[in-house]
C-alpha cells in the first residue's frame, strides 16, 4: 500500500489522516508507570532488584535510586559523598518517587503536538519488617494502590489492592504491540483497562520467578486472572531468560484470552527482549509479536530499534499492521532521560485493521525517580 501522504488524495483528507495518528498519540498520553525490561536482560535480574513492585513499574527501590541509576545508567555518576543528599527516604518508614513524561510528537505531513504522558507521584510506606503499603497518584487514572506483604517462604510475596496484572513484558512504551493490541484488536486506548481489584502471589526462588493475579469485575474491564513464569539462566558471558503467561478477561458478551511466550537474550552492550502471544476474541486467534533491540554505545547512552505485528485473524484475511522503529536513549544526568524514535507503519487494511501507512517521530522528556 502506498503512503497516502504522497499520493493525489485532497488536503481533507491528509488532515483526517493526520487526526487520526494524533488521536492515536494521545490515546498513549495516560501511559502506566512501567519499567524498562532491558535492564532486567543487561543485569540477569527479576524485576524487583530496581522496583518495589515485586512484578515491576512504578517506585525504583533504594538500591536503584541510591546506586544503580547514578553509578551505572547515567552518563555523569555523582559521587559517593552526594548520594545522601539525594535520598528518597522521607523518613524511616516513609519513601517517594515519580514519573513525569512529556511528549514531543510529529507526522509526516507537518503536523505535530505536545503532551503530558504522564505525572505519577509513588509513596511506600513500611509498616512492619515485611509488610508495606503502597500507592501511585497520577492523571492517568491507571494507578495502582496495594499492601504488599513480602519475605515469605520461597521469596515469595502477597498483594492486595490495584494493579496490573503480571503479564508478559511490561514495557513502558504501551504503543508496543504486546500492550496496545493485547486486550483489544483495534487497540486499548487506555492503559487503566489493564488494572483490577484483586489478588496476587508469587515466589522467586533462585533463579525462577512464578506469580498468579485473580482480579475482581470493574464495569470497564470484567473479571480477570494472569499467571506468568520467567526462569533466568547465565550462559557463560550472556544473560538469558524465557518465560510463559496466560491472561484471560471477561466482560459481558465478551471473552478474551491472550497466552505467549517471552524472551531475552544479554551480551556485552546488546540486549534483545521479545515476545510472541496469541490472542483469543470471540472465536478468532490472532497473532501479535513485540520485538525490542538495544546497543549501549557508552554509558547512558543507548541505540534502540522496535519491530512490531499484529494479525488479528489468522484464518481470515482481515487486514494486518506492523511497525519499525529506530532511535536512542541519552541519559546525561541522573533521573533525567531523552528518548527520540522515528517509526514506521505498514499496514494491510482490511475489516479488522482500519489504519494507514505513516512514518511519524517522538521525542520523549522523562523526569524520574
Amino acid at each position: 500500500m502506498s503512503d497516502p501522504v504522497h499520493t493525489g488524495e485532497s488536503p481533507v483528507r491528509r488532515k483526517a489522516l493526520a487526526l487520526t495518528v494524533a488521536l492515536l498519540a494521545l490515546a498513549a498520553a495516560t501511559v502506566p508507570a512501567s519499567a524498562e525490561p532491558r535492564f532486567t536482560a543487561q543485569y540477569g535480574q527479576g524485576c524487583v532488584l530496581c522496583h518495589v513492585n515485586p512484578t515491576g513499574g512504578g517506585m525504583r527501590s533504594l538500591y536503584a535510586s541510591q546506586f544503580i541509576v547514578p553509578e551505572e545508567m547515567s552518563g555523569r555518576t555523582w559521587p559517593s559523598a552526594e548520594l545522601p543528599d539525594h535520598s528518597p527516604e522521607i523518613s524511616p518508614i516513609l519513601a517517594f518517587g515519580l514519573d513525569l513524561r512529556t511528549l514531543v510528537w510529529a507526522g509526516e505531513a507537518g503536523e505535530g503536538t505536545v503532551l503530558s504522558m504522564q505525572g505519577d507521584l509513588y509513596l511506600d510506606a513500611r509498616l512492619g519488617r515485611h509488610v508495606s503499603a503502597y500507592m501511585e497518584l497520577g492523571q492517568s487514572g491507571s494507578s495502582e494502590v496495594f499492601g504488599l506483604i513480602h519475605g515469605l517462604p520461597l521469596d515469595g510475596w502477597l498483594k492486595a489492592g490495584r494493579m496490573v496484572p503480571d503479564y508478559g513484558w511490561r514495557f513502558a512504551d504501551h504503543q508496543l504491540f504486546g500492550r496496545r493490541y493485547l486486550l483489544d484488536t483495534g487497540g486499548v486506548d487506555s492503559p487503566a483497562q489493564f488494572h483490577g481489584s484483586g489478588l496476587e502471589v508469587g515466589v522467586s526462588p533462585g533463579r525462577l520467578a512464578v506469580s498468579t493475579s485473580l482480579l475482581g469485575e470493574t464495569q470497564e474491564t470484567g473479571d480477570a486472572y494472569a499467571a506468568r513464569i520467567q526462569y533466568n539462566q547465565p550462559l557463560g558471558p550472556i544473560n538469558a531468560g524465557l518465560g510463559a503467561s496466560v491472561l484471560r478477561r471477561d466482560r459481558p458478551g465478551q471473552h478474551n484470552r491472550a497466552v505467549g511466550g517471552f524472551w531475552y537474550l544479554s551480551a556485552g552492550p546488546v540486549n534483545w527482549l521479545g515476545e510472541i502471544d496469541e490472542t483469543s476474541r470471540q472465536g478468532r486467534l490472532g497473532t501479535l509479536v513485540t520485538q525490542e533491540v538495544t546497543v549501549r554505545l557508552r554509558q547512558g547512552f543507548d541505540l534502540r530499534g522496535t519491530y512490531n505485528f499484529q494479525d488479528p485473524d489468522r484464518d481470515v484475511k482481515n487486514g494486518s499492521r506492523e511497525r519499525w522503529g529506530a532511535g536512542a536513549v541519552w541519559m546525561p544526568y541522573p533521573f533525567f532521560d531523552l528518548q527520540v524514535m522515528v517509526n514506521r507503519w505498514q499496514t494491510e487494511p482490511g475489516e479488522l485493521v482500519d489504519d494507514t501507512d505513516r512514518t511519524e517521530g517522538e521525542v520523549v522528556v522523562h523526569f524520574f525517580y
